[in-house]
């Protein structure tokens, strides 16, 4: 698997405008091609960083009747699922994919989540310690996962990542001084 292929797909960030505008040329263009597989998984990808993750679950199984690397596809549908919270599938779907690629570091970081939220936490430090054990930078990892729900206005899933990382290396003070704007903003926020 490439791992900037799976890895773009879940960082990418586009403004809101931009992502309406390439949602509807997309649409458009699959009036006339409806099984292009291509234009779907461009699809699923927007609807993803809308946050509409029912509706980029649909597409992308779609996608993967078509995609040939299933092990990406398989590890895509497992991060829609995840961030859907169902975290059964979102599990099954990234087992599948490392049944196919075992040494996916990324995957093993992203079971290890799936696994945590689920409740089954030996299974998260398994596959946790697996992720490591490829090289994976966890902390960084979970950086980017913040970061990525800060732009997209998700801010308690932010926070939590955020947490998360500065529990692993609390010696970032930049990263506590943003966990306390975020826990302030979404104090504003519900207030």
């Amino acid at each position: 698997m490439k791992k900037d292929i799976l890895k773009n797909e879940i960082f990418t960030q586009l403004n809101k405008e931009d992502l309406i505008k390439k949602e509807e040329e997309i649409r458009i263009l699959l009036l006339g091609n409806p099984n292009n597989f291509q234009l779907l998984r461009e699809l699923a990808i927007i609807l993803y960083h809308k946050a509409d993750y029912s509706s980029a679950i649909k597409v992308y199984k779609k996608v993967l009747e078509y995609k040939e690397n299933k092990a990406e596809g398989l590890a895509f549908l497992g991060q829609l699922y995840y961030e859907n919270e169902e975290y059964n599938k979102a599990i099954e779907a990234f087992e599948k994919s490392l049944d196919i690629n075992p040494n996916e570091a990324f995957v093993h970081f992203l079971l290890g989540n799936a696994y945590s939220r689920a409740g089954k936490l030996l299974e998260a430090i398994t596959s946790y310690d697996f992720a490591i054990f490829l090289d994976l930078d966890i902390y960084g990892a979970h950086l980017d996962f913040a970061e990525k729900y800060e732009k997209m206005g998700l801010l308690d899933r932010a926070l939590k990542e955020y947490s998360i990382a500065y529990d692993i290396d609390p010696r970032d003070k930049k990263i506590k001084n943003k966990i306390n704007k975020l826990k302030e903003a979404t104090i504003k926020k519900i207030g």
